[in-house]
């Protein structure tokens, strides 16, 4: 091969020598000499200088980057160790930080924010990236929540309303009903912004525009059973019993695209934290994948054997699912392509009501808290419940798990036909706690208590908090605290008076005080509640209530804890 001339003058030429440019004086450094040294011994036992091919450092030295075009700026980065990028990072995390917190620090000086603040919001971040809840706020929601925290939203409402969910911001709701419509709110006044009304339907099926001649008519011709706005506050998604998935634009209600890929109803939707990742779940026992800033399908998950109803996720690339009557939960870890399978269906029997109200004397978390009067006597009934279904050694069998909320990324608790609110963990197959009859019996026509509990109907959390909400046809929204230490469990903190059946709780956390400027440092944040009320249940018409469809907004302002 050495012989062959064109062989040779191909290799052996360097870089800068085929583009022409000659090597700069100063640039050879001591590798480069040894690399000569070698070229020139292996050329002498070769017979021929210009014809040796060289080693493997040669041909390393020669397809490297070009000094000259280096700039100090790329030779740093270059030479920067992952330790040295590390410290940088954290040096303009610490930065941005910073700048934030003495943007909204008021008359605070530097040395109290470097001390206090800086260092709160650090290891409130590290500790929400192990996804692990970590802060406690249930205590600050103790008052007795009146009509002064309510704005309703039901002017032009005609159907059931099924459900609603609120802008990161706290300004705007959106809502779908049971009459195929989305109405965009205002959060503070009430009025209505915007909205989209249902399609007419051909005899085969087809959905028409309204008028002829206009252009093609957008939205939904079936229930809306699903919504879900993404964290950015930039695209609210909606899907309904018409199998379609409709994402419009929050800003300007713009409809972007309709997905048609569910073979039946769409049943849950839920935004992946921090991203623009759509889950959504559907009665064909399907998850599927959608990315929303491409307007794209990306993949399908099976495994349910029975219809999804509900669909939960925060910021991992991971969901949790329940599958109605297969009586299953699943945890998806879409990353690894795995699933994790959690067996529901729980039985409320003498035994565990008995352990149940043990547990409850035990933990004396709820006797130090000034709770309101409300809620000390709803305690007092649910515990004289529990103490009458003990007695008559009654048995509630769970035969369908209807919705999940994640607490954060371990975490979450489910509710079902059973009545019984269950806290899971991904350590184990079982529930860790359940709190039985969490909404008490239903009433008998001639308004006896019957045998029959109060379906769980809709549940929502604070992520990596320990504030749970659920509520029921039971006319109220409770909301519960998770407990710390040995001794899993809850104990109830508020009840709230919402009226009807309740279809769905959509919860956000404010950035600042009483709705003020944004914190993102502040410690108590105020809490923007939405609740879908309806005459009848989401996904059918098995009970009726008695109050008048409407969308209720709360606004629970962080009163400072009175008790440690």
């Amino acid at each position: 091969m050495a012989g062959d001339r064109f062989l040779a003058k191909g290799v052996t030429r360097t870089k800068r020598q085929r583009n022409g440019r000659p090597v700069s004086k100063g640039a050879t450094s001591t590798g480069a000499k040894a690399r000569s040294r070698k070229a020139t011994k292996g050329s002498d036992e070769s017979g021929s200088d210009s014809d040796a091919i060289g080693d493997i450092e040669s041909l390393e030295h020669r397809y490297g980057p070009n000094e000259d075009e280096l700039s100090s700026e790329d030779e740093d980065e270059f030479l920067e160790t992952a330790a040295d990028k590390r410290l940088r990072l954290a040096k303009e995390y610490i930065g941005k930080v910073r700048t934030a917190t003495e943007q909204h620090s008021g008359e605070i000086d530097a040395a109290q924010i470097d001390r206090d603040l800086i260092a709160e919001r650090l290891m409130t971040d590290a500790k929400e990236r192990t996804g692990k809840w970590s802060r406690r706020i249930a205590d600050q929601f103790l008052y007795t929540v009146d009509k002064e925290c309510l704005t309703e939203l039901k002017q032009g409402l005609r159907g059931v309303v099924t459900c609603a969910a609120v802008t990161p911001d706290g300004k705007f709701v959106f809502s779908g009903s049971k009459d195929g419509s989305v109405i965009k709110w205002d959060a503070h006044n009430g009025k209505r912004i915007w909205t989209v009304k249902a399609q007419r339907k051909q005899k085969g099926g087809q959905a028409v525009a309204a008028e002829a001649g206009k252009k093609k008519a957008v939205g939904h011709s079936d229930h809306i059973l699903s919504i879900a706005i993404s964290s950015d506050g930039q695209f609210v998604a909606t899907g309904g019993r018409d199998r379609k998935i409709n994402v419009w634009a929050v800003r300007d209600c713009r409809h972007l695209t309709t997905f048609h890929q569910h073979k039946d109803w769409v049943t849950g939707l839920v935004f992946r934290r921090g991203t623009n990742h759509l889950y959504s779940c559907s009665a064909d026992r399907m998850v599927k994948m959608w990315n929303i800033d491409e307007l794209a399908y990306m993949d399908t998950l099976f495994g349910h054997q029975d219809s999804i109803i509900s669909i939960s996720a925060l910021q991992r690339e991971q969901a949790v699912t329940v599958g109605g009557r297969d009586k299953t939960v699943r945890l998806w870890r879409i990353a690894d392509e795995a699933q994790l399978v959690f067996r529901a269906g729980s039985t409320t029997d003498q035994h565990r009501l008995t352990k149940s109200l043990a547990d409850s004397a035990k933990s004396d978390a709820t006797s130090a808290l000034d709770l309101n009067q409300a809620t000390r006597g709803d305690i007092a009934r649910h515990e004289d419940l529990l103490r009458e279904l003990a007695g008559q050694e009654a048995e509630l069998h769970e035969g369908s798990v209807d919705c999940v909320a994640m607490v954060d990324e371990e975490t979450y608790v489910t509710g079902g036909d059973s009545g019984a609110l269950s806290l899971w963990s991904v350590q184990k197959k079982k529930p860790i706690f359940v709190q039985h009859a969490a909404h008490g019996m239903q009433a008998n026509a001639d308004g006896s208590q019957s045998t029959r509990p109060r379906w769980i109907t809709a549940l929502a959390t604070v992520p990596y908090t320990d504030l749970i909400l659920s509520a029921s046809s039971d006319g109220y929204m409770r909301l519960w605290r998770m407990r710390d230490g040995k001794l899993p469990g809850f104990d109830l903190v508020n009840v709230i008076e919402v009226g009807g059946i309740v279809n769905s709780i959509d919860v956000k956390e404010m950035n600042g005080t009483n709705g003020g400027d944004r914190d993102v440092l502040a410690a108590k944040r105020d809490l923007v509640v939405v609740a879908s009320v309806g005459l009848e249940p989401r996904l059918g018409r098995w009970a009726k209530g008695t109050a008048r469809n409407a969308v209720k907004v709360f606004r629970l302002l962080a009163a400072k804890p009175q008790h440690k």
